[in-house]
């Protein structure tokens, strides 16, 4: 008999695009094999449902190369014995499969083979099938080695002899043939077939609002791709999809769709971030087991929590959405990427775990579950890593951004179905007469919280930024960074060096204050959070450092149409302010230094007023009515002479942020875009102030701001209200002494008052 090519299928369950069988036909006969390893089937990260999912997957195989005329051979036991003994039954003149890089067990697996196949003399080949590198010193070049790789054309399904003499095979075995105990979850369909309909799907129609609803677990079952189980499994290939979103890109920029160009390109990095963090694992395979950034060794392991981990295994850590997610993800196998980052944040940093057991227990429950990427994903959360900023989700900020009605807690936490919003978010807040008329029975029905929300948080900072201190996490840092940092901003300094361009400047610091200079970074701290990799591309960049905290509102679907809406009324009427002035309120107030906000309704409608801050003019306007006399209880208040101008911008760059609710409006038509999405995104800006530890003074003036307190439910801040200073309401505003009264908040608070002086 001619000797065979056996091409040994691990995680690759396809025919097209498959470099160990395209190349393995070039030889002669081909032998396809898959073996059933139990100690695969018993590893602790392997599940029923992956079981499922297999064998839909090997079925659609095995009837795809039974049609090429290679039918596949099934067979279990260890790997070595399962090829040794297939050796014997026939000539095997040389070994193919993928290269693979998987959990310890596998990689133990995969040297065993390559000595065997040594001592026998038989060729392995195993070539690459994603981006990633063995054998890779450093990052360098990693980049363009990717794209070489990947933007290759992918491979035709190759034309097959198959073995002529029948050999042996287990077929398909059930689960209580295997010893794998069958789950109940629902997961979607498996194989090649379906894989390629998912992938269509998606670039035909589900994706065009991916980059805007990914976030929330409301809208991201359908809008993300769901094809993380196909390349888990390896039913369609990561180049396939790669071409395949090239193509739908190209098509929406030659038809000018912006919303599918913005879904698409953000898509595609995220192609490029699956092997950049597969990668850590290829490189530093002990990372499954041990922290990546030693400094961080012996910092959660004594404060392990037996009840509080099984809690949050079981969905019911008394945080509406943490539980929520856990439940979603106990039934389907699957969860968006924000909401698994909250999960494994709120483990890791509120909980205070060790990474390790709930990473495995997340093994266990993801469907399309990767080593790679699940470890790397398991150690950015819980900022073992030491490259990267940590980020500690707030579950009640994420319930209430993400969730706003409360419709995905209620499906997941039947328990809540009667909470209305905002008491969905924080059930343990509500009046004990208001609990029990709803039916619910805190402590019975549904849990109180497992820990304190806010307190273990910045304790949690604390110790990380501790360990951040020490001389052997810069050490450590540096040798991460060389060995698996990307050298993305590395990439686009070259990239403009080759076209000519001249570097992109630096922002230099602000000379108004020196709180207001850009917040030192760690000059390797420029990596993505792991499991939003890398940040979508918000539908605004928004200035100074509020595009990190207001990123949810800009991304939603809700804002892009805002901003469709102003773009249309901006061509059809003069709309003010111009589009430069939209933001200066957040770009003359960064976040870090706002310690007052004033809030206006929407902008002077008359040309040429209004310039982005609330109750301010251009210089050289004339005065307003209201600003007037905002001036005359100035003076009267803080001994203030009013300038002839109408300009606050010296207040804005002392910390106050003056914001209009509204940001835009048509000329001689008040209020003319109220209701079209403003609101929400302002309504964001004061919650985020909301969220700051320091004391954040908020002054609401008129009924209209008012309405606005109830956003402000942080202890530390304090709310000054009065009549708005309209000629209208004057006799409500007039000697309410607001800006003493904001000083004295700051200074009880230990911060500086503000200067309210205004230049002459």
């Amino acid at each position: 008999m001619q000797p065979l090519a056996v091409v040994w299928f691990k995680k690759d369950l396809r025919v097209s695009d498959h470099a160990a069988l395209s190349r393995a036909a070039e030889r002669g006969p081909v032998l396809p094999l898959y073996i059933y390893e139990p100690e695969q089937l018993e590893h602790e990260e392997f599940s029923g449902h992956h079981l499922t999912y297999l064998h839909e997957c090997l079925r659609d195989l095995s009837a795809r190369l039974a049609e090429l005329g290679a039918p596949l051979v099934i067979r279990r036991g260890e790997a070595v014995a399962v090829l040794d003994a297939l050796s014997r039954e026939v000539p095997i003149g040389s070994l193919w499969a993928h290269q693979e890089t998987g959990n310890g067990v596998s990689f133990a697996r995969d040297l065993r083979v390559h000595a065997w196949a040594r001592s026998k003399g038989i060729p392995f080949y195993e070539p690459p099938q994603q981006g990633v590198i063995r054998r890779m010193v450093n990052r360098d070049g990693w980049a363009d080695a990717w794209e070489e790789r990947m933007g290759a054309p992918p491979l035709p399904v190759p034309t097959l002899r198959g073995v002529q003499s029948a050999l042996g095979s287990v077929g398909v075995m059930d689960h209580a043939a295997l010893g794998v105990k069958p789950s109940r979850k629902v997961i979607p369909q498996g194989g090649e077939t379906a894989a390629h309909d998912v992938l269509e799907s998606f670039l035909q129609r589900r994706g065009r609002d991916y980059m805007w609803a990914m976030s929330s677990p409301l809208t991201a079952e359908d809008a993300c791709s769901r094809l993380s189980a196909p390349l888990a499994f390896g039913t369609v290939s990561a180049r396939t999809v790669l071409l395949a979103t090239r193509q739908g890109l190209a098509r929406a920029v030659a038809e000018k769709d912006a919303r599918w160009e913005r879904s698409l390109r953000s898509f595609e990095s995220r192609l490029h971030w699956r092997d950049h963090f597969t990668q850590r694992l290829e490189s530093e395979p002990r990372m499954e087991f041990e922290n990546l950034n030693r400094a961080y060794d012996g910092l959660r392991e004594p404060h392990w929590n037996e009840e509080h981990f099984q809690r949050w295994c079981a969905g019911q850590t008394g945080y509406p959405l943490i539980d929520a997610c856990m439940r979603m993800l106990r039934a389907t196998g699957w969860l968006n990427f924000r909401m698994r980052a909250m999960l494994v944040s709120f483990a890791a940093q509120h909980l205070w775990l060790h990474w390790r057991s709930p990473g495995l227990f997340l093994a266990r429950q993801w469907l399309d579950n990767e080593p790679g990427i699940h470890w790397s994903q398991m150690q950015m959360q819980s900022g073992t890593v030491g490259i990267n900023r940590s980020r500690i989700y707030s579950p009640t900020r994420q319930a209430r951004d993400q969730d706003p009605d409360g419709e995905f807690i209620r499906r997941w936490v039947p328990e809540l179905e009667g909470v209305p919003a905002p008491h969905i978010w924080r059930p343990w807040e509500l009046p004990p007469l208001t609990a029990c008329g709803l039916g619910l029975r805190l402590g019975r029905d549904y849990p109180y919280p497992v820990v304190d929300e806010h307190a273990p948080a910045r304790e949690a900072h604390r110790r990380l930024q501790a360990v951040r201190a020490t001389p052997l996490f810069a050490a450590e840092a540096r040798r991460i960074y060389a060995l698996h940092g990307s050298r993305k901003k590395a990439v686009i300094r070259a990239e403009r060096e080759k076209r000519g361009l001249p570097p992109r400047p630096e922002r230099p610091p602000a000379e108004h204050s020196r709180r207001s200079r850009p917040p030192r970074r760690h000059p390797m701290s420029d990596q993505p959070n792991l499991f939003d990799p890398p940040a979508a591309q918000p539908a605004v960049e928004l200035p100074q450092d509020w595009g990190a905290v207001l990123a949810d509102a800009v991304s939603r679907p809700s804002f892009h149409r805002l901003l469709e809406f102003v773009a249309h009324e901006r061509q059809t009427a003069a709309v003010y302010p111009p589009p430069e002035d939209v933001f200066t309120a957040l770009r003359l107030t960064p976040y870090r230094d706002a310690k007052v906000l004033i809030l206006g309704q929407d902008p002077y409608h008359g040309a040429g007023q209004a310039h982005g801050l609330a109750f301010s003019v251009r210089r050289g306007v004339r005065v307003p009515p209201s600003l007037r006399n905002i001036y005359q209880e100035l003076h009267e208040d803080v001994g203030v002479t009013a300038p002839r101008h109408g300009n606050l911008e010296a207040w804005a760059e002392r910390g106050v942020l003056l914001l209009n609710a509204v940001l835009t409006v048509r000329e001689a038509e008040p209020n003319s875009h109220a209701g079209q999405g403003w609101e929400d995104f302002t309504d964001a800006v004061i919650r985020a102030l909301n969220d700051k530890e320091e004391r954040v003074v908020f002054v609401l003036w008129g009924a209209y701001a008012r309405k606005k307190k109830k956003l402000v439910t942080a202890p530390q801040h304090t709310v000054i209200e009065s009549g708005h200073p309209s000629p209208l309401s004057v006799r409500h505003f007039a000697g309410t002494r607001p800006f003493s009264a904001v000083n004295q908040a700051l200074e009880e608070a230990g911060e500086a008052p503000v200067d309210w002086s205004l230049p002459q």
